[in-house]
């Protein structure tokens, strides 16, 4: 208990630390010619219930800003993962972070917990409105057996005019066949169509990455999923992957999962067929709060530079019994990011490096 009071202790001091450093600090000035903004660790956590997680990471138009929408788990409840809103936070140089509050769908929501629960969403603009792709369940309660809901997940798909990307959500429909149990969806644009990738399973089945497309966001093709690399146990060596997110960068197209060990990385050259290269985030890292391995990230890639945006549990014991049977302080969980390099034809990270944006 001394322990566990002591853990609590260090992590409010790390948030007061962390609110008075992305509030008030300006960017550190070296040499009197150069100003330079430095990441902080933590980067952000959730001020309400410390739970956030499923960063995604959005140039909001209008404002000129980048915007993350994460899942907003009520890291210090019982009741974690069911009845989540998604809260946003803004920055104009990716360093200092601002809380802007919490998403509503179609005139509902706005507060630190929702009747309805919101996981992992997947956003991208086109022609001043954005589509947000996001992980749903009906209802806010958990059942035995199932802290994370009884409801199958869906994927549903909401718009949003550029200029309220908080509060303008309205709900568009369900993507693919309802009898899908799914999860954690990543949206690209390649040409003149948009790629919807997800996590799914029909009951009784294993799970699938699933690809859907449309050119209109109104009309959708199951393009199924060619066998590769990815969910393919005799290559990785693992039995579960989530949270796809795909990206383009260095002339490539990259995929990264969640495997729950680090975070696996793929590359393709057309977008459909993709070879493994190999993990990255699976060693703690020396920063505060960066002591676990990485999870469920989104990149955003700025001129020829590409910073992954991830969440940690800090507090959670991987190697004990599951998270759901864990003290609920194991559950809290905080934003943090990290450069990506392109090395010898491979996807690397150090997390340990220092942001340093000019």
């Amino acid at each position: 208990m001394k322990n566990t009071a002591h853990m609590f202790n260090t992590f409010l001091f790390g948030i007061i630390f962390f609110t008075a450093v992305f509030i008030g600090c300006n960017p550190v000035q070296e040499e009197q010619t150069h100003t330079f903004s430095k990441a902080t660790s933590p980067l952000f956590v959730d001020p309400n219930y410390h739970g956030s997680c499923d960063p995604e990471i959005v140039w909001n138009e209008v404002e000129k800003a980048w915007w993350i929408f994460y899942t907003a788990r009520k890291g210090t409840e019982e009741n974690t993962w069911v009845g989540t809103p998604l809260g946003v936070t803004s920055s104009k140089d990716l360093i200092n972070w601002e809380f802007r509050g919490y998403c509503s769908f179609d005139g509902v929501g706005g507060k630190p917990t929702a009747k309805e629960t919101f996981w992992a969403p997947a956003i991208i603009a086109h022609e001043g409105v954005y589509h947000m792709f996001v992980t749903w369940k009906p209802d806010s309660l958990p059942s035995e057996g199932r802290p994370w809901g009884a409801s199958p997940g869906k994927i549903v798909h909401y718009k949003a005019p550029v200029h309220n990307l908080l509060s303008g959500w309205e709900k568009v429909g369900i993507i693919h066949d309802p009898g899908l149990n799914t999860i954690d969806a990543t949206v690209y644009q390649q040409g003149d169509e948009f790629h919807v990738w997800f996590k799914g399973r029909i009951p009784g089945e294993k799970n699938e990455l699933y690809h859907m497309v449309t050119r209109d966001f109104e009309s959708w093709a199951d393009r199924g999923f060619t066998q590769s690399d990815v969910f393919n146990e005799a290559v990785t060596g693992s039995n579960f992957e989530e949270a796809p997110f795909i990206f383009t960068w260095q002339d490539r197209m990259h995929l990264i999962t969640d495997p729950h060990k680090g975070l696996f990385t793929y590359v393709s050259e057309d977008g459909d067929n993709w070879d493994f290269q190999g993990t990255i985030l699976l060693e703690p890292g020396t920063r505060p709060y960066d002591n676990s391995m990485g999870r469920h990230c989104s990149v955003a890639v700025v001129e020829d530079r590409a910073f992954i945006f991830y969440h940690v549990e800090p507090w959670r014991d991987y190697d004990g019994p599951s998270i759901a049977k864990q003290p609920v302080a194991n559950r809290r969980s905080v934003l943090q990011i990290a450069e990506l390099n392109w090395e010898k034809g491979q996807l690397m990270c150090d997390r340990n490096k220092q942001i340093v944006i000019q």
